[in-house]
């Protein structure tokens, strides 16, 4: 009596209200998703805000009919209306329920529901975070109790829509059919040529709905000739909700001595690749400067590796820095203070685009290398940064700021006549073959070939800078973006951007710094790549609030509290704590692991997950 089809419907007749089922869920989610609004405003323009409606509805038409697809397929093959009818309905009120909490998350955090906020509440410690008072309570339940009845009207109000149009409903629902596939198909073809063509008001809204991730095609663009629009900064007009970065304004005051600064970054370069036989370059000018034993990257991949480098914040922070083009308070300091910039990486600055986040808005941008492989552009990049340094004005008195990332290591790869000391080597990887019984030996080899041609290349700029006497007033960071792992922990792990064990985050990190040298000391507290930029803001920029303003890091040189540390890779994040790691999936539960990755008992601290939160939300805008 309860259901809203009468007895004696078919097959078809269940699939036809099932799709106009979810059109009409479709119009209840996007209305309750304007609850998003309260906090971050749809861009002004018309073609903008039309695109804004546009990706509510395309959006949540995506989430009413991929959770129904079951229920059809059950429809088709099985028509029973006992079943088919109280499947859709709790599918549906569980999808507005979820919409309605993560509306309330999104207003209380400026992020979505995720797996780290279910876990802490239903920890032990969720009083400590959640203050719900028993009025609050009854009112979700009425909320939760009015949804159910309200989809349950819909549910009959669809079904009498179904009956009373017998005749036209054939056509209306071909029509609404296309309809709905010309939203999906417009919208995303339209933000990729949005986003291609720079219009940063319609691709910076995105943000607002959760797990919405529309079509992009700039780097494809790029590749076939195209061209594509350069970044602008835009940090001073930030989607409202979106970044809050810096967190204050900076308290800064001119710095006596502008030292230059290079960064030598390599690419997959593991911690335990930095010794007199693999780098015999580098470990001689450790000798001469200070090794941190213990250091560990913000990501296992480029993308957040470098990210962290640059911004001193979580990865966490990617997205919002590319989608406002938001470049790192570092860059932004150092050109301020009329420093030159010299950027030779070996791989396209665009991909990942770091011409539209670390180095955002910036003209005449260094954007690729010449050669057909990568050692080919890293003896091009080297090359030209080492003529960068031999074109300079020896009397000139302007700091500049240098970068070379090289990425042989990263493919494996080194050219054909380069020492293969390491042997037995295979001659290249085939990474279909790698398995939980392949032998690692010959890839870690080739790997270590690898990392010592690349030696040669940093022996080469090193070597460079004593010439020119830069060395007495250059601060020299050389380090890796990111670990690599050849199966170590017997977990069929390869490379990196899998896990964020030691073999995949903790990397070489060596500084030469003039006046607070100490030959060969090697530094054993804990270290990360977000204490690098706050460290420089406060020693040599002079920002006086650089750590609190602009990092989750502390002075590079000094012990501190630095655990958590948050570490991020394209879809997902860990935090690294003091016995193993908290894994925050981009699906699924929160995960405890020891260092060695594998479940450890106990579950994860409440206190990790409520400390990966702060940093996560640290610097979001959380009010109007």
């Amino acid at each position: 009596m309860l259901n809203p089809i009468t007895p004696g419907a078919g097959r078809g007749a269940l699939l036809r209200w099932l799709a106009w089922l979810v059109i009409a869920n479709t119009l209840v989610l996007s209305l309750v998703a304007a609850r998003y609004l309260d906090v971050g405003d749809l861009s002004t323009g018309l073609v903008a805000r039309v695109f804004g409606v546009a990706m509510f509805l395309a959006h949540f038409l995506s989430v009413a009919l991929i959770p129904m697809l079951p229920v059809m397929l059950l429809a088709l093959l099985w028509p029973q209306r006992q079943v088919v009818v109280p499947l859709a309905w709790l599918i549906n009120v569980a999808l507005t329920c979820l919409l309605l909490v993560d509306t309330l998350v999104f207003q209380q955090y400026r992020f979505h529901l995720n797996g780290a906020l279910v876990s802490l509440f239903f920890s032990g410690a969720s009083d400590e975070t959640f203050e719900f008072s028993s009025m609050m309570k009854v009112q979700a339940g009425l909320l939760g109790l009015a949804v159910a009845l309200a989809h349950w009207a819909l549910a009959w109000a669809v079904w009498r829509f179904l009956v009373i149009r017998r005749g036209p409903r054939r056509i209306a629902g071909f029509a609404a059919a296309a309809g709905c596939v010309v939203l999906l198909l417009s919208t995303n073809l339209f933000h990729a040529w949005a986003d291609a063509t720079g219009q940063r008001e319609v691709t910076r809204q995105t943000r607002l709905l959760p797990g919405y991730e529309p079509l992009t095609a700039k780097g494809f663009l790029e590749e076939q000739g195209f061209d594509v629009a350069d970044s602008t900064w835009g940090g001073a007009e930030a989607l409202e909700g979106s970044v809050d970065y810096p967190r204050e304004q900076l308290a800064t005051e001119a710095p006596a001595d502008k030292k230059n600064i290079v960064f030598i970054v390599i690419d997959s370069w593991r911690f335990d690749a930095m010794n007199g036989e693999i780098t015999p370059n580098i470990a001689r000018f450790a000798d001469e400067n200070q090794r941190f034993m213990n250091h560990y990257s913000g990501g296992n991949a480029t993308r957040m590796g470098m990210f962290s480098l640059f911004y001193g914040i979580p990865g966490t922070y990617w997205h919002s820095m590319l989608q406002t083009n938001t470049r790192p308070v570092l860059v932004s300091r150092l050109l301020d203070l009329g420093y030159e910039f010299g950027i030779f990486r070996s791989a396209p600055l665009s991909s990942p685009e770091f011409h539209r986040t670390i180095f955002s808005g910036m003209s005449h941008l260094r954007m690729e290398s010449e050669g057909h492989d990568s050692p080919t552009r890293d003896i091009d990049a080297n090359r030209d940064f080492i003529d960068y340094l031999k074109q300079r004005d020896p009397a000139s008195d302007k700091p500049f700021f240098g970068m070379v990332f090289h990425d042989s290591p990263h493919a494996y790869d080194l050219p054909d006549d380069a020492p293969r000391p390491f042997q037995p080597s295979w001659d290249s990887v085939n990474y279909l073959t790698l398995d939980e019984d392949t032998d690692p030996t010959g890839l870690h080899n080739l790997y270590r070939n690898s990392v010592h041609f690349v030696d040669r290349l940093v022996g080469e700029t090193l070597d460079e800078l004593e010439a020119q006497g830069l060395m007495d007033n250059t601060i020299v960071v050389v380090t890796g973006d990111h670990g690599q792992e050849f199966n170590d922990l017997d977990q069929n792990y390869w490379g990196h951007n899998g896990n964020f064990s030691r073999y995949q985050t903790k990397v070489p990190m060596i500084v030469h710094w003039p006046g607070r040298d100490e030959a060969g000391k090697q530094v054993d507290h804990l270290t990360s790549s977000f204490d690098v930029a706050p460290t420089l803001l406060d020693h040599v920029l002079g920002v006086d609030n650089a750590y609190s303003a602009t990092s989750v890091g502390h002075d590079l040189f000094k012990k501190a509290d630095r655990l958590p540390l948050v570490m991020a890779k394209y879809r997902g994040h860990a935090a690294m704590t003091d016995d193993g790691f908290v894994a925050f999936h981009p699906f699924g539960p929160v995960e405890a692991l020891d260092a060695d990755y594998r479940p450890r008992e106990g579950g994860p601290s409440p206190k990790v997950i409520q400390s990966t939160l702060d940093q996560m939300q640290r610097f979001r805008k959380t009010s109007d």
